[in-house]
């Protein structure tokens, strides 16, 4: 491997590889308590078909076995689901017929192994040439891209929409990478990475190029893949993780499509095959204490007909793999997941470019499994937004390192692209982070100005629902306290509560609303009080990429507050909400801190008269 700027590549690796292999451990054990008993049905060169006994996997899913030995072994993805499931492979997996095995969830195990594997790889020289180009530009030995090939057409890929300079400086300088080339693209909140993303892509593919689009979370793939025509995009992944618009765009959907009645038809004849062996099973039954001759007959009948729908499983597992195959290789641009991306049907195809979306909660290793995939590489990130999550990891410093973007940064950070134009929030709501965060390198369009809450005769007594007020800290006295592993607030659950019930009453749906907080105690409280579906509480660490129109933010802690503040976790809290954010905390808690990201919003809003009791 050449020279490169981290001076023990080979003792970072295994670092590394020490890492995964403890944070897979941690996931195993939580993988293992959540199992289901299978039996194998059928094993081919690359499907297995196997009978749960009640339907736990969906369609996309990756799933693994559990070993003699209590390790967890890939098996590979669901193809179909229900009781009976199919799974593509593309390994020796060690399963015979008949052989009854405990299965789990295994997605994320799968990317440990994927990342462990590769390590592997690197370390014992085992790459391709495209592999090894990758690793080196992750290493600090690649170069940015620094050409731009001009844009005839400035609109967005939906053609609604002009780019703004940043965005179409950042496009053009992707049409102008060459083989072995890398672009950095910073993306701060509401700047439109995802209309950048969607638009590269397409004129990519008018070029004649093959693209992939990828990310470490599926709401990333699918706001992209949703603003380009689905007749020349392709989406890998499990249909009740994507946006409801994208299903259209799904591998499953399009091969069932394309497939028709004649899918349907070997489907039928299971269905029926199935209730008539249900019905035999009975019959044999009561045939079993008064003809044993009867009795034979039958279990030769149910027999002849299991061996029947295994045949016809066959049948449509060939049709769908060989239609799905095809879908793939005529694909112009594809969307899935970092992990899916090296899980078959996509293990073995290979890319122009790969566009990483929120690459900044990517490991080195996780994205590199993008990387490998293609000959020119754009990293989309935020290194201000949350960063990978390790559970044996604490040391925040640590944590930078090992993000992808953050590295890459660090090596061709020079050459990199802004987008500098926000379009999201109220000004004053995203003014802080542009400030405090960002040290004005972003500003809201005037427009920006404009956008805010739509209600009236709101209460007297909680005057900081005024929509002429977007940013608000309403100071709660309450005291944290330890739940389980994690925290929660008495009093802030009833302000968060009442303030929540008393928009709804003034006319703003519940899916308009977003309630966030650092702690998953707290999480569950507020949702168990609210009994909302619609309404969506959740972590902060779950909310990246996403907004609401109003957000509440509690901040629970009042005692020690290294967590909650975060910075890069406090400007995701703060960057959610378009038209209204109000915060929910203890003032006096904070100002004891006298300094940070959380002080200085408590300032920066006392001065926009936005600070209640």
């Amino acid at each position: 491997m050449s020279k490169s700027p981290i001076e023990d590549e080979r003792k970072f690796l295994l670092g590394i590889r020490d890492l995964l292999r403890r944070e897979r451990e941690v996931e195993k054990r939580e993988a293992y308590e959540d199992r289901v008993r299978a039996r194998v049905l059928d094993v081919t060169e690359d499907l297995v078909t196997l009978e749960c006994k009640f339907p736990m996997f969906r369609e996309g899913d990756i799933i693994g076995c559990i070993t003699q030995e209590g390790d967890v072994k890939p098996i590979g993805s669901v193809l179909a689901e229900g009781t009976v499931i199919t799974v593509g492979t593309n390994r020796e997996i060690g399963l015979e017929e008949g052989q009854s095995i405990d299965l789990c969830k295994g997605e994320v195990l799968v990317g440990y192994d994927l990342q462990i594997s590769l390590i592997d790889r690197i370390l014992n020289d085992e790459l391709d040439d495209l592999e090894r180009d990758a690793v080196l530009c992750l290493f600090g030995g690649g170069n940015t891209g620094t050409k731009r090939i001009s844009l005839s057409d400035k609109l967005d890929s939906t053609g609604k929409i002009e780019l703004d300079e940043s965005q179409i400086e950042a496009v053009e300088r992707i049409l102008g990478l060459g083989d072995r080339e890398l672009l950095i693209v910073v993306g701060p909140p509401g700047t439109g990475k995802t209309r950048v993303i969607a638009k590269a892509a397409l004129e990519l593919r008018k070029r004649g190029e093959r693209v992939l689009i990828t990310s470490h979370t599926n709401r990333a793939v699918d706001n992209a893949l949703e603003a380009l025509p689905v007749e020349i995009s392709l989406r890998v992944g499990r249909p009740e993780r994507v946006l409801k618009g994208i299903r259209p765009y799904l591998l499953s959907y399009k091969a069932r499509t394309a497939l028709g009645s004649r899918l349907e038809q070997i489907e039928s004849q299971i269905s029926k095959l199935k209730k008539e062996i249900k019905g035999l099973h009975g019959l044999a039954e009561e045939w079993k204490r008064v003809s044993r001759e009867k009795y034979n007959e039958l279990k030769g009948t149910i027999k002849g007909k299991i061996k029947r729908i295994r045949d016809l499983y066959k049948e449509r597992n060939k049709m769908l793999v060989d239609e799905s195959k095809k879908l793939v290789e005529k694909a112009g641009i594809m969307g899935s997941t970092l992990i899916k991306s090296n899980m078959p049907p996509l293990h073995l195809e290979r890319f122009d470019t790969v566009l990483i979306d929120e690459c900044s909660q990517a490991s080195i290793t996780l994205a590199l499994l993008g990387m490998i995939k293609a000959r020119k590489w754009v990293l989309v990130g935020d290194h201000k937004q949350l960063l990978p999550v390790f559970k044996s990891i604490r040391d925040k410093r640590l944590v930078e390192k090992l993000s992808a973007f953050c590295l890459m940064r660090e090596f061709y950070g020079k050459g990199e692209v802004w987008l500098r134009k926000h379009y999201r929030s109220n000004s004053r709501i995203i003014n802080f982070s542009c400030r405090y965060v960002y040290n004005g390198m972003i500003s809201p369009v005037k427009e920006c100005d404009g956008i805010k809450l739509e209600i009236r005769n709101y209460p007297r007594e909680m005057e900081f629902l005024n929509p002429d007020i977007p940013v608000v800290f309403l100071d709660v006295r309450g005291e944290d306290f330890v739940e389980g592993r994690s925290r929660a607030n008495r009093a802030e659950v009833e302000a968060v509560v009442r303030i929540a019930r008393t928009l709804k009453r003034l006319g703003i749906r519940s899916e308009r609303m977003g309630i966030i907080t650092p702690y998953k105690a707290q999480r569950n409280r507020i949702a168990e009080e609210l009994k909302d579906e619609k309404l969506e509480v959740n972590t902060v660490d779950s909310f990246q990429g996403r907004e609401k129109d109003v957000i509440i933010f509690s901040i629970t802690s009042t005692g020690n507050m290294d967590f909650v503040s975060d910075e890069n976790r406090l400007n995701v809290a703060f960057t959610r909400a378009r038209r209204k954010l109000i915060v929910v905390g203890n003032a006096e808690s904070i100002e004891k801190m006298s300094g940070g990201l959380l002080y200085n919003y408590l300032m920066y809003v006392r001065n926009l008269n936005g600070f209640f009791k």
